[in-house]
């Protein structure tokens, strides 16, 4: 199984080492004095049977230049944001020792925001507990030969 907070984490860690001048944020911060990026996560799981199930993880990461002195972003900032947001996420994004194919993307810019999605989309589980089942404790074997 893979947990939320391993996704954060590897997205992070990627995000950071790509991005080190730019504040990164979980929590929408408007007050913030220096660009930053906010990341959504919006998770789906559907039931497949009692141990699997399918999971489809939502990131929409929003890429936040501050304005300069007039009020004006610099779109080639965004652009850059977004060839830089493809090369580091696509085609494979990896958690971990597990690698997750991400099939698509998409990038708008409104209100001078980058908006850049993606999905994870793979089939997890979850481990039986095992702790409520009364375990075998000595099994004897006796073998003879015929024949």
């Amino acid at each position: 199984m893979i947990p939320m907070k391993d996704i954060r984490k590897a997205l992070s860690d990627l995000i950071k080492a790509n991005f080190p001048d730019w504040l990164l944020t979980y929590n929408n911060s408007p007050d913030v004095e220096q660009d930053y990026i906010y990341i959504e996560l919006l998770e789906h799981r559907q039931t497949v049977d009692p141990v699997y199930y399918d999971r489809d993880i939502e990131i929409d990461v929003h890429v936040i230049p501050l304005p300069d002195v007039r009020g004006n972003v610099k779109r080639s900032m965004l652009y850059d944001a977004q060839d830089t947001l493809e090369q580091i996420i696509l085609p494979v994004f990896r958690i971990g020792d597990r690698a997750i194919t991400v099939q698509e993307s998409t990038s708008r810019i409104v209100d001078e925001v980058l908006h850049f999605t993606f999905h994870l989309r793979f089939t997890d589980y979850k481990p039986e507990d095992n702790n409520d089942k009364e375990l075998m404790q000595e099994l004897e074997i006796n073998l003879s030969e015929e024949g």
